[in-house]
């Protein structure tokens, strides 16, 4: 039995659960092996401890209920503090980082923007009408041969549209 050693066998059960057949097994095999022996015995003293240990009860003094209420209570009676306190303990971390953010992206805003960005003027529709009043009058700019005549713009400012009716 030399090659069979009985560690394996230890570390996979309680030594109190082990059965009559294997603790005979188990001793004659020790009897010719040292490191097998001394495992043996080890776990054999860790059974009897445990055994002895579970099987213990301890008794409460008189007075341990009393001393254990009389904590509580001084436990509950000390202030914990306003509640403001208590929610900025709960939340503290929370609210940083959200101040933080905040800062940060007002920043990035402020400082993004060049000073020398120009305002564009929007890009005109293309289904704006070439003869509205607005650019008759405003947009006019230096027309050559096809410079309307006053009858044109006239007409162009004072034109009935021809669903409005007015």
């Amino acid at each position: 039995m030399p090659d069979n050693h009985i560690i394996k066998m230890l570390d996979e059960k309680p030594f109190s659960t082990l059965r009559d057949g294997d603790i005979i097994s188990a001793e004659s095999h020790i009897a010719t092996c040292e490191q097998c022996k001394s495992a043996y015995d080890a776990a054999r003293v860790a059974a009897f401890l445990i055994e002895a240990r579970t099987s213990e009860t301890v008794h409460a003094g008189p007075f341990f209920k009393t001393r254990v209420m009389a904590a509580i209570r001084e436990r509950q009676l000390t202030a914990e503090g306003p509640a403001l306190a208590r929610m900025w303990r709960a939340a503290g971390a929370l609210i940083s980082t959200m101040d933080l953010l905040l800062v940060t992206l007002t920043c990035v805003t402020i400082f993004s923007q060049s000073p020398y960005t120009q305002i564009q003027t929007p890009v005109v529709a293309a289904s704006q009408n070439l003869y509205s009043p607005e650019y008759v009058v405003l947009e006019r700019g230096d027309l050559d041969d096809d410079e309307l005549a006053n009858d044109q713009v006239l007409g162009t400012v004072y034109d009935v549209e021809d669903g409005d009716g007015q």
